[in-house]
């Protein structure tokens, strides 16, 4: 008979479990554990202390301090955290056994007993492998290490070997990170971050072309999974080492690597020399498909970034603040991407920053998807002073390296100087404040500064990208046709240089298809477009009147608003409005199809993006200009403007008094202009504020503030006529506007907003017709004069037997230089004699003005001469329709106006208003037939040859100017009066600066000078100085002279008598 198996005592169990999870033994007479490592010491200890020689939980971290011993380790050739892994899983095996069905049979006490003995040994195997992450100095040195071993396993494939490491690795963390809750986690978890950011930066795992980045996120999601590790990411003294600012925010802090992994072509090479290698050469078709591919890719990083920072967000307030923290310091010590010259040594990649403003915009879509964006009031614009500049004592954030502060500090306001800006800020810094916002306000200027540095600034490199482009374009093409450009030397060498030229021109396309692919991505610019409807209407917040937009329908505010408020929008930093303008500028011109998409529209009606918002945000800024001290961004507003009523000029249709024009619809509109169009008529403050905001701009545009802002004002200029245009052409309601706004009177309550200050108005149409005036001057003389240029070098050819090389040379560089300022002013010109005739013919008065009618003729005399005059055979060039170029609607415009200012209209009008009329007409017909310089009867009879000639005026038309001329030729002999009276009079009678008898004297207080009043102010409307002394003067503060005008009265009418007599 076989003998029964005697049963084991829990101690003997306990042994026999705990022996086979260390692999050791106390006993080395026992066969079955020969294998295993015999600790004799420890065993001679128990016997010495009467204890039975067996492996307990008593005994148990005795036996296990034994096996690290330095010997045992180096004996057994594996490291420390390695066997204590090793060791766990045994023990997980044995639990997983007992708790399954291999322990049904034990008695229930039994089997808790023995779960719970190894749930001890488990705990302190734990502890142990807490202490070699944290302290690793404390155990021998061999092997693999524990960082390693974690992120090895993180990265395997769970599903690949049953109770491997990897597919147990949960628990292993879920049980460390219990244990270590209190005791410092931060320090544990520390090590196996910063290996897996490691590896990140490794070539095959920071490309999104190859599969090993997606393993890297997978790591780092299972590892803040875990609430108490994402809880102690933000602990970790990796986590925003204060050593670390610009570039090495990418690589020296824990989630530097994890955020560097791009889409961007600088970030990753491969994306541009393997992804996109043939893109230039492929259909739109399939540039798409590469596109939405990488698209697809990119939106998985953004998600899986978003998951982990959320997680880390959420852990806790003091972790939320942290990542806060780190997220502001990584941007203020990058804010040099947002500058012009851009050194990517020192700031971090487009695709860092790419993916930091993609997360945060995650963070803040739960606010600013809000269709009535109930929570905007939450966000004060004080944030700057009661967070960023103050210290955690006081309510703001932990800055000892004062990185944020001093970004925050420095930053451009949008209407405030460096002394009113530090005085503001010391004052609020003084002030008792708090934030009762909560994370929103901290999250909405977060957001906005990372798309600054982010999107905002990547816009501006791409479109360099493209100019560069462009350019070198435009350099190879002039160099192929042109070699006589280039030395005998040079052109031997020629092929070659093409080559490699071309081969350059390839790599900057490739680079620019990549860059397309991130930057027109709809979804990222429709999460931006729906994050700037919030920027936006909390910018329209501050300005509202009322201060309670948008849960309100919003106020214009006044001109002079309530100064307490004003101080807050002044100190607002000025890239809050920039970044809006600039992102609805590029989503313009390159990416329209995102205005009108339903998801950029979220919002109930009146807080739609494109069909609410936008125009109340362009409308408000430009009829307030006063808010927004930087003319640039009022410059852009009109960009937007030109962009969303746009009618392309080859289909123009609308020349004032003449016959011809094109006929539209033939180019084809993208839908948004039509929408936005419709969203301008409906929108009240647009059709009151709109036109007179824009003549108003007309005027302020002068100075820019930037070094090319002499041609900038006629891009500008040019964009506000556009616009103008398309308005009048649209509906006759901006017609009305715009007449009233000249004529200053029958307005009623809600327009009478419009003009705000008649004085200041007064001086606004004044400086109007002046601008005008002096801009169809230059423009004409540029475009005329770059014609001539061109037509002179397409006349001349080099001979066969001389070609002259220095010659054709310099003529081939001085013809792209007149071609590319011809396009430009040819344009220019031509919608600036659009404007003045279609104004001339609305509100002709403002141009009879004694002030500005003598200019005004001299300039049209003189431009009339280059059109229809001796030389006007010399504008003709090759290709006129190259430049836009249209000489006969610009004779038969120019022409209108000396109509409409020198003859009568048909309409009724009362007694006084016709001898005003009557008087204004007179006054500039004597301007035109007194001009010697250019003006001849000739002339007109030449304009009515080539107007009657080439059908550009109907026959009403041709009569009124006949009719006109008449009337000068008339006028010219009234001129001989007026010469005589200036030949008889005293010098005091006389203007200093014309030298013509004055009507109207007033004196001027800075110089103590005479002057006739329509001379001086005509003077100060082009430069508001005394012509003597150059001291600043202003028309309010000439002084009227009436009993000198009395005496120049009586003296005139006196002369007359004796003329008369004398004829």
């Amino acid at each position: 008979m076989t003998t029964p198996k005697a049963k084991k005592s829990f101690a003997q169990w306990q042994d026999d479990a705990l022996s086979n999870i260390l692999s050791v033994t106390l006993d080395n007479t026992n066969p079955k554990r020969s294998t295993r490592c015999y600790l004799k010491s420890v065993a001679d200890e128990l016997r010495s202390e009467g204890l039975a020689v067996l492996i307990t939980t008593q005994v148990f971290e005795r036996v296990l301090v034994a096996r690290l011993d330095e010997d045992m380790v180096v004996a057994s050739g594996i490291s420390v955290f390695e066997y204590l892994v090793g060791s766990w899983q045994m023990g997980q095996t044995v639990v997983s056994n007992l708790c399954g069905a291999k322990g049904k049979a034990l008695d229930l006490a039994v089997r808790e007993a023995r779960v719970q003995a190894l749930r001890e040994a488990q705990l302190l195997l734990v502890s142990y492998m807490g202490l070699s992450l944290q302290i690793p100095d404390m155990f021998p040195q061999q092997g693999r290490s524990g960082r390693a071993i974690i992120v090895d396993a993180l990265l395997a494939d769970p599903n690949a070997n049953a109770n491997s490491l990897a597919e147990q690795l949960p628990e292993l963390l879920s049980q460390l990170a219990a244990r270590f809750a209190n005791d410092g986690l931060p320090e544990v978890i520390a090590p196996a971050i910063s290996e897996l950011g490691l590896r990140t930066l490794q070539r095959a795992n920071r490309s999104l072309l190859q599969p090993g980045f997606r393993s890297i996120l997978a790591a780092l999601d299972t590892l803040t999974t875990n609430r108490q590790i994402a809880a102690a990411i933000p602990h970790m003294p990796t986590f925003d080492p204060e050593e670390c600012n610009g570039r090495r925010m990418q690589t020296g802090t824990a989630l530097g690597p994890f955020m560097a992994l791009s889409g961007f072509p600088a970030g990753d090479e491969s994306i541009t020399k393997v992804y996109y290698s043939d893109a230039p050469q492929r259909s739109y078709q399939d540039r798409e498909s590469l596109h939405t591919s990488l698209r697809t890719t990119v939106q998985f990083l953004h998600s899986a970034l978003f998951e982990i920072v959320n997680r880390l967000i959420r852990s806790g307030a003091d972790e939320r603040t942290l990542v806060l923290q780190l997220s502001l310091r990584t941007l203020a010590t990058n804010a040099l991407r947002s500058g012009m010259q851009v050194d990517f040594t020192k700031v971090v990649d487009d695709g860092f920053a790419d993916n930091l403003a993609a997360v945060w915009m995650r963070l803040s879509e739960p606010f600013t998807n809000d269709a009535r964006l109930t929570r905007l009031a939450r966000v004060d614009p004080d944030w700057v002073t009661m967070r960023a500049l103050r210290s955690v004592a006081d309510g703001g954030l932990n800055d000892d390296m004062n990185h944020i502060s001093t970004y925050w500090r420095e930053l451009t306001r949008i209407d405030a100087d460096k002394e009113q800006i530090d005085a503001y800020l010391e004052q609020r810094l003084r002030d008792q404040m708090s934030s009762d916002g909560g994370f929103i306000p901290d999250c909405f200027f977060t957001t906005a500064v990372a798309l600054h540095l982010g999107l905002v600034s990547t816009i501006a490199r791409y479109i360099d990208k493209m100019k560069q482009i462009g350019r070198f374009k435009n350099e190879i093409e002039r160099v192929r046709n042109s070699p006589g450009t280039l030395t005998p030397a040079q052109r031997a060498n020629l092929p070659l240089v093409m080559q490699r030229w071309e081969s350059q021109l390839q790599d900057m396309k490739r680079e620019k298809c990549a860059m397309d692919a991130q930057m027109l991505d709809p979804r990222r610019l429709i999460c931006a477009m729906v994050f700037y409807r919030f920027v936006i209407c909390f910018l329209l917040r501050q300005v509202d009147a009322q201060g309670v937009f948008p849960q309100q329908a919003f106020t214009m505010p006044a001109e002079n608003g309530d100064e307490n408020a004003a101080e807050k929008w002044r100190m607002l930093p000025e890239f809050l409005i920039e970044d809006a303008i600039e992102f609805v500028v590029f989503v313009t011109t390159y990416a329209p199809d995102v205005l009108t998409d339903s998801t950029a529209q979220v919002g109930d009606d009146g807080l739609r993006m494109f069909d609410d918002i936008l125009p109340l945000f362009i409308v408000t800024f430009l009829a307030r200009p006063k808010l927004i001290r930087n003319p640039y961004l009022k410059a852009k507003l009109v960009d937007i403007l030109h962009y969303l009523t746009y009618r392309d000029p080859r289909e123009d249709d609308d020349y004032v008094d003449t016959l011809g024009g094109n006929i539209p619809g033939n180019i084809r509109l993208h839908p948004s202009i039509q929408q936005f169009q419709a969203n301008l008529d409906n929108n009240t403050l647009a059709r009151a504020y709109l036109v007179p905001a824009l003549l108003r701009f007309y005027v302020d545009i002068e100075q820019t503030g930037s070094s090319s802002q002499f041609f900038e004002k006629f891009q500008t200029r040019y964009y506000i006529a556009r616009t103008l245009r398309a308005l009048w052409a649209r509906a006759p309601r901006y017609v009305e506007v715009t007449r009233r706004f000249f004529m200053q009177s029958g307005l009623g309550t809600l327009e009478a907003t419009t003009t705000g200050s008649t004085r200041r108005d007064q001086r606004v149409i004044e400086e109007f017709v002046t601008r005008l005036m002096t801009d169809t001057t230059y423009l004409l003389d540029e475009s005329l004069s770059k014609l001539a240029v061109i037509r002179d070098i397409e006349k001349r050819q080099p001979t066969a037997e001389a070609p002259g090389e220095d010659n054709e040379s310099d003529d081939a560089r001085r013809l792209e230089d007149a071609e590319r300022m011809a396009r430009s002013f040819v344009s220019l010109a031509h919608e600036t004699v659009h404007m003045l005739a279609f104004l001339s013919r609305l509100v002709p008065r403002p141009f009879q003005a004694s002030e500005v009618v003598s200019r005004l003729a001299a300039m049209l005399n003189y431009n009339l001469q280059q059109l229809a005059g001796p030389k006007c055979s010399s504008l003709k060039v090759q290709d006129m329709q190259k430049y836009s170029f249209n000489p006969r609607v610009l004779l038969s415009e120019l022409t209108s106006v000396y109509v409409h200012l020198g003859l009568p209209t048909d309409k009724q009008q009362p007694a006084a208003a016709l001898i005003e009329e009557t008087e204004a007409i007179d006054r500039f017909v004597m301007a035109v037939a007194e001009d010697d310089r250019s003006y001849s009867q000739a002339l007109f009879d030449k304009a009515l040859h080539i107007l009657e000639q080439r059908s550009l005026k109907n026959a009403q038309s041709l009569t009124r100017l006949r009719e006109f001329a008449l009337k000068c030729q008339g006028a010219k002999v009234d001129s001989r009066a007026m010469l005589f009276l200036e030949n008889e009079a005293p010098d005091h009678y006389l203007d200093p600066l014309l030298a013509s008898l004055m009507t109207n004297p007033v004196r001027l207080p800075t110089s103590d000078n005479v002057m006739e009043l329509s001379v001086i102010k005509g003077q100060l409307l082009s430069d508001p100085r005394d012509p003597f002394n150059r001291a600043p003067l202003s028309v309010d503060m000439l002084e009227p002279l009436p009993e000198l005008k009395r005496e120049i009265a009586e003296w005139r009418e006196r002369k007359l008598a004796e003329y008369q007599a004398q004829q």
